[in-house]
């Protein structure tokens, strides 16, 4: 008997009768939902053992700073941005989603989209804005520079790592339609009393810079183009060649070549929060 044959011969009462149809192969399916940030931990962990490959040559592989995915594995954060869970997971060969807990099937699959960051109409004002994304800094070792007298001197610097947001912050209504906006946590006490330790402060990268703004160096790792640490100081003046900056605990002048400088970032006073 033909297929068309048997087609044609089940009746509507035999359809009804039919049991559901089991799949296999390579179907996604849905797991139980926990916290994200476990799920990636626990399956990155399980696949770069699999891989033989260390936390260290996965940060390399995707471009990011050597120590991106030992903190990743160590808590300090929450979730990547999605850009970069597409990296690690086209590096480990696996699904994006399987990484961030969406589907249990590890496998990547050929007609799959890949996730990224939606982009924020604003010209609808239904639409929620977007959080502030809080960047992952850290205490760092200090760092040895020139002061305006010439002699050398030792400032505090921070540790910095742009692409591990910890969290999102309420956007003030102030900034509203600002983008590229971050927010970092100030580390040490070298800018006290302005920015005291564990206060948050948000970063513009696209505002004006003038002397006197309170600003975020982000420093080159040495001759590689990844960010090796920020200095959270105060703008004196900038140059072509160098940049002075101060800080007022204990108080010091010094100088930075701009070869050493990757950017500069004002931070936004909390009178640009009011209005």
């Amino acid at each position: 008997m033909s297929w068309l044959k048997k087609m044609t011969d089940i009746s509507a009462t035999c359809q009804a009768d039919i049991s559901s149809i089991t799949t296999s192969g390579n179907f996604r399916h849905h797991v139980p939902m926990a916290n994200s940030s476990d799920i990636l931990r626990d399956r990155l962990r399980e696949t770069l053992l699999d891989r033989g490959m260390s936390p260290r040559q996965l940060s390399l592989a995707i471009g990011a700073n050597h120590s991106y995915i030992s903190q990743i594995l160590n808590g300090k954060g929450g979730m990547p941005a999605s850009s970069r869970l597409t990296a690690i997971a086209r590096e480990l060969g696996v699904s994006a989603d399987w990484l961030g807990g969406l589907v249990g099937n590890p496998e990547p699959v050929g007609s799959e989209v890949a996730i990224h960051d939606a982009p924020v109409d604003w010209t609808r004002p239904d639409r929620a804005d977007p959080g502030i994304p809080l960047v992952g800094t850290g205490d760092c070792a200090d760092l040895e520079v020139t002061g305006e007298d010439g002699e050398t001197v030792l400032i505090e610097r921070s540790s910095f790592d742009p692409d591990y947001h910890q969290r999102y912050l309420a956007r003030p209504p102030a900034l509203r339609g600002a983008v590229d906006l971050y927010a970092i946590t100030f580390v040490g006490d070298s800018m006290s009393p302005r920015f005291e330790p564990g206060e948050i402060g948000i970063v513009d990268p696209r505002a004006h810079i003038a002397a006197g703004n309170d600003v975020v160096v982000q420093l080159r790792d040495g001759a590689s183009e990844d960010v090796g640490g920020v200095l959270v100081k105060r703008l004196v003046r900038r140059t072509a060649t160098e940049v002075v900056l101060q800080q007022f605990n204990p108080p010091q002048t010094f100088v930075i070549s701009m070869r050493q400088v990757k950017r500069i970032h004002r931070i936004r006073p909390q009178t640009d929060l009011l209005f």
